[in-house]
Formats: C-alpha cells, sequence, structure tokens
C-alpha cells in the first residue's frame, strides 16, 4: 500500500528500491547529484498492509547517506 500523498514517480522509485535493496546502485537525485553505494530499503508491515518507507539509505565507504525517496530522479546498478 503505498502512501496517499505518493505519485506514480515515486512510487515506482520506491518499487525500484525493493527490487535492488541489498545492491550496489547509482541514485540519481533531481538537482543533479548522484549518490553511489549499497542500497538499503525494505517495506514495513502494519496494520496489516504494506507500508513504503519515505527514504532510502546508500552506503558507501561506512558512511550511510539517507535520502527521501521524492528527492531521486532515478535509480540504476552500479
Amino acid at each position: 500500500m503505498s502512501s496517499y500523498d505518493d505519485t506514480q514517480h515515486e512510487q515506482e522509485i520506491k518499487d525500484r528500491a525493493l527490487a535492488l535493496n541489498g545492491t550496489a546502485v547509482v541514485v540519481s537525485l533531481v538537482g543533479g547529484q548522484t549518490v553511489t553505494g549499497t542500497l538499503t530499503y525494505a517495506t514495513v508491515v502494519k496494520n496489516g498492509g504494506t507500508v513504503y518507507p519515505n527514504v532510502l539509505t546508500v552506503t558507501a565507504t561506512s558512511k550511510a547517506t539517507t535520502v527521501r525517496t521524492d528527492h531521486v530522479s532515478a535509480i540504476g546498478q552500479g
């Protein structure tokens, strides 16, 4: 179940993040910057449904960067 205010693009980003969880990725941000590292993203079961968090984490060289899903323009394997 997606958040009531998710755009279709944001839900697609969340679905892609879930599919690539635990892999090396390049995350492109809306402002043109990129974040590269290992992606961590998982859904949460709440009230009998599945909730997609609004943040994902990319870890590179022991430094974790948390990114809001509405700031992501694309996620690719990297």
